[in-house]
């Protein structure tokens, strides 16, 4: 089974292990995917690599793509956005991993029953968010449905603020 990335770009591109093998790039898009294909982070070359940048694509610059790998803009909305709409049209989220530093973006992503990664994990451990016995993704997800979270944080509140003595 093929994984899909959903990448936050700009949370790659601003991490301080993000470093251009070609300095000369024409753009940051294009900087970023060659760091992305040349570390061979979305591992196999079966795997879809969708980037997700916020704002409107920089007017006569080439942008990446290839068979398994897509840019995309956000075009005057947030790029929190359309990773969200992007995961939630799917017709199998469980195959996608969303790779975000962005707290709401993770959390909205594992709801919806996708696999999510930090920028550090899936830059040093490029198979560290796959299980290496069955190529299945190991994910954050919660056993917890979200009412049952609401439920407990609501306790530890009580708990935690001494409310219910």
């Amino acid at each position: 089974m093929s994984l899909q990335y959903i990448i936050d770009a700009y949370n790659l591109i601003n991490h301080p292990a993000f470093k251009p093998a070609n300095r000369h790039a024409v753009n940051i898009q294009s900087a970023l995917a060659d760091f992305i294909s040349s570390n061979r982070l979305a591992g196999s070359k079966n795997n879809r690599v969708i980037l997700v940048f916020d704002g409107y694509p920089p007017s006569g610059e080439d942008i990446p793509s290839a068979d398994n790998l897509k840019s995309m803009f956000s075009n005057g909305r947030e790029a929190d956005a359309l990773i969200r709409d992007l995961v939630e049209s799917s017709p199998s989220p469980g195959s996608i991993i969303v790779v975000s530093d962005d707290k709401e973006v993770r959390i909205s992503s594992r709801l919806l029953q996708a696999g999510v990664c930090g920028v550090e994990e899936f830059i040093r451990g490029k198979d560290s968010h796959k299980d290496p016995a069955g190529g299945k993704r190991v994910d954050e997800k919660p056993d917890l449905g979200f009412s049952q979270m609401q439920k407990i944080n609501a306790e530890l509140k009580k708990k935690w603020l001494g409310e219910g003595k």
